[in-house]
């Protein structure tokens, strides 16, 4: 049978670039020989002469749709590469004559081959490639080792690069000579399980292109057919956790999770995932599934705190024991089962004396870590020696990391060279088998997603490979002339998080310290030489654009503190505000952003604050007449919302344009102001500006309470009385502080304690110098 070979992007709107002249001298390939190589002749296959090919791609008639897929894939792109038509067949009985190209193992050609295939070596995504005589053949194990084997050969041997979703880099190669060698080998990755998190990374073509196995999430999403193969080396799994669900009856539940130790939480688990996996059966998926913990702390019940006491202390004993027992319980009835359960929140420290069974995959993840670092060195130490020594007690391991700032998706997040180190680290111990990057899951035109994707998935395959290298190569093909720039921003942006000292976590403010105006003034003089190298490029320019995005997005909210900072330092400085708006609206559009962050804004939503964030902040009453550099005034974006917390937006009401809505009945809202926003130098006062909706509620009814935690421990109740006219008022907290890096952790707003307020408002929170 013939088969069109421009099938595989039927339907799929991509960006292609053809590169004149040598592939392998634009893009740093060794494999590619051209004509002035001191090679001999017969070291290198002719695949393609001045736009000619005397080849054929083949495959046998009995694969299926993926290695279909990949065999029109292949004559597609050597198309584009040489001119070159190179005809499709499929079919039990292969062409006489012309050379092949032998995709797949099913057929009459693969099983003759005289160099011996270790396919069951090659695991499922590996691939072997051999060149015999003039035939070259390209197969996995599986239908998906031999997607990858042609993904390989197009990528790593032909230069072609998948940078993003919509933007693919193609060399044009009219005369097509491959060295033999580099069609001579093995390939297996070094993890099983590969997956990047990102709305930027949703397109399965583009996830399979880098060599990414994972599909976890995004099962809603439409896949073709061909494409619709996928790791199950991690068990499928509803995010946030199931021990609930898979025990519903809520006398087993107890402190916000389960009775662990009970035997009848673990009877009713035991038929709940056993009815789950026979669902999955029948609906030819694979038998696996999830049994975690909530999303949540836990206050284990006595029996549960018993036994961790016997295990270390470690309340993750109790988590293991339970998988353990319903995992066996389980494969008794399905002995292929396989379950995962987490290593996560309250119990991330390993058990001593315990060893994870078999069929229970360990999901381990280090959300506190500082991600401007490895996971293994400096202030990760302690969290380097816990994943080792989860090593020692399970065999099976799927690290769930994080490199995204979950606050806003578009805020600068330098992990750019650590979360390469934190892969090289874990590939050092083989129980860890996979890899998962949660980035902005939710959301498209984020910050770098795509070199975090193409990065990861060639280090996530070969972690070997240089990371800064792959960052480079990246910035080449994605930025052009711009790449050097961009490179040297980021350099600027790791830097900053090392001078000041700031603990990179996942859900910084935009107050973060090494986003100080400095840095960004430096970042912006960087964007806009960047965006004037490639100003005659559209395809580049959007890609500055989307990086932009994130300088200006920093600058535009900090903008008001910024001019404040200049006017101390006696500086001329505007934000140029006229021009910045306008200019982040459009890098919005180019970048084709759909969300600020994890629980945040549309576009639309996000460029209105801006606008009210920009503009000049109107000093409280209590610093009326001091200097500009005794008091410091904390609006909306520098606090961390927790709960049911609406930003209202143009409230007349708000002396600063826009206040905090807190539904005042909910015992689960809160405002904190971190550490790293509090002023460093200096004896201080807390003040916070308030106002409720009071409803029906008596006058001494709380209404909230704040308060500096610790070194003070101080408190104060704020209550209806003091909130009732509607009017603002500045809440003195008692006592004074002074910074201090060890103890001061965060100004905090508590909920209240009557459900008779309807609504409570925090327009800021601000300090004071005694």
């Amino acid at each position: 049978m013939n088969v069109g070979p421009d099938e595989h992007s039927a339907g799929i709107k991509r960006r292609t670039l053809l590169l004149a002249g040598s592939g392998a001298g634009l893009l740093g390939l060794a494999h590619v020989a051209s004509a002035g190589e001191a090679s001999a002749e017969g070291a290198r296959l002719h695949l393609a002469e001045d736009g000619r090919t005397r080849y054929q791609v083949y495959c046998g008639a009995d694969e299926d749709a993926t290695v279909l897929y990949a065999a029109n894939e292949l004559a597609s792109y050597l198309k584009s590469i040489t001119s070159a038509t190179f005809p499709v067949v499929s079919g039990d009985t292969p062409p006489s004559g012309p050379p092949l190209l032998v995709v797949g193992r099913n057929n009459p050609l693969s099983a003759r081959l005289p160099k011996s295939v270790d396919y069951a070596a090659l695991g499922e995504d590996g691939f072997a490639l051999r060149a015999v005589a003039e035939t070259v053949f390209i197969a996995g194990a599986n239908p998906r080792g031999t997607l990858y084997g042609v993904t390989w050969l197009l990528d790593h041997v032909l230069g072609v690069r998948w940078f993003s979703a919509d933007y693919t880099r193609i060399p044009a190669q009219r005369t097509l000579k491959v060295a033999r060698e580099s069609l001579n080998t093995d390939e297996v990755p070094r993890f099983r399980y590969r997956q990047i998190y990102a709305g930027d990374s949703i397109d399965p073509a583009y996830r399979h292109h880098n060599l990414l196995n994972g599909n976890r999430g995004f099962e809603n999403h439409p896949v073709p057919k061909h494409l619709d193969t996928w790791s199950t080396y991690w068990p499928a799994d509803p995010f946030g956790g199931n021990w609930q669900e898979m025990v519903p009856d809520e006398s087993l539940w107890y402190g916000g999770q389960v009775l662990a130790m009970d035997p009848r939480t673990r009877e009713m688990a035991t038929d709940n995932l056993v009815k789950k996996l026979r669902e999955r059966i029948a609906a030819g998926l694979d038998p696996s599934w999830g049994f975690e913990q909530a999303d949540r702390g836990w206050d284990p019940d006595p029996a549960s705190k018993e036994f961790a006491s016997r295990h270390g202390g470690a309340l993750s004993a109790a988590v293991v024991d339970l998988a353990n027992d319903v995992a066996a319980r389980v494969r008794q009835q399905i002995p292929e089962a396989r379950l995962s359960t987490q290593a996560y929140s309250f119990s991330f420290s390993p058990p001593t004396g315990i060893h994870v069974g078999e069929g229970v995959v360990m999901t381990v993840a280090p959300i506190q870590a500082n991600f401007a670092h490895s996971r293994f060195e400096g202030d990760n130490a302690e969290i380097g020696q816990t994943l080792k020594k989860w090593c020692e007690v399970a065999d099976d391991i799927v690290i769930w990391d994080y490199t995204v700032d979950f606050a806003y998706y578009i805020q600068p997040f330098p992990d750019y060279w650590s979360f390469g180190a934190t892969v090289q680290g874990l590939a050092e111990h083989p129980q860890v088998g996979g890899y998962f990057a949660q980035n902005a899951y939710n959301a498209a035109g984020t910050e770098f997603a795509e070199l975090r994707t193409w990065v990861l998935g060639r280090l996530l395959w070969d972690p070997s490979l240089d990371p800064d290298a792959l960052i480079r190569e990246f910035l080449r093909g994605y930025y052009g002339p711009a790449a050097q720039t961009i490179y040297s921003y980021m350099k600027l942006m790791r830097q900053s998080v090392e001078d000041t000292n700031t603990r990179l976590v996942y859900n910084a403010t935009v107050n973060s310290p090494y986003l100080h105006f400095d840095t960004m003034l430096q970042a912006d003089k960087l964007m806009a030489k960047a965006e004037e190298l490639v100003r005659n490029n559209p395809d580049l320019r959007a890609h500055v654009q989307a990086v932009r995005l994130c300088v200006d997005f920093v600058i535009l909210m900090r903008a008001a503190e910024f001019v404040r900072i200049a006017k101390l330092r006696g500086l001329q400085w505007d934000p140029d505000l006229e021009n910045r708006l306008p200019r982040f609206e459009e890098e919005v559009r180019v970048a084709g952003l759909t969300r600020s962050g994890e629980f945040g804004m549309t576009p639309e939503q996000l460029i209105r604050q801006l606008r009210i964030a920009s503009a000049p902040a109107t000093p409280p009453a209590t610093a009326a007449g001091l200097p500009l550099e005794d008091w410091v005034d904390f609006q909306e974006p520098a606090l961390k919302l927790y709960g049911p917390v609406t930003t209202i937006l143009d409230d007349p009401d708000a002396s600063n344009g826009y206040t905090v809505r807190m539904p005042g009945n909910r015992p689960d809202w809160g405002v904190q102001l971190t550490l790293d926003g509090l002023p460093t130098e200096g004896t201080w006062k807390v003040y916070i500006s308030v106002r409720a909706d009071t409803g029906s509620a008596a006058p001494e009814a709380t209404a909230m309470a704040a308060g500096v935690w610790p070194p003070f421990g101080n408190e104060r109740t704020i209550t209806v009385s003091e909130v009732s006219d509607g009017s603002y008022h500045e809440l003195e907290l008692p006592g004074t502080y002074r910074y201090d890096a060890e103890n001061i952790e965060y100004v905090w707003v508590s909920p209240p304690n009557s459900a008779e307020i309807p609504y409570v408002y925090v327009d800021r929170i601000f300090a004071v110098r005694v």
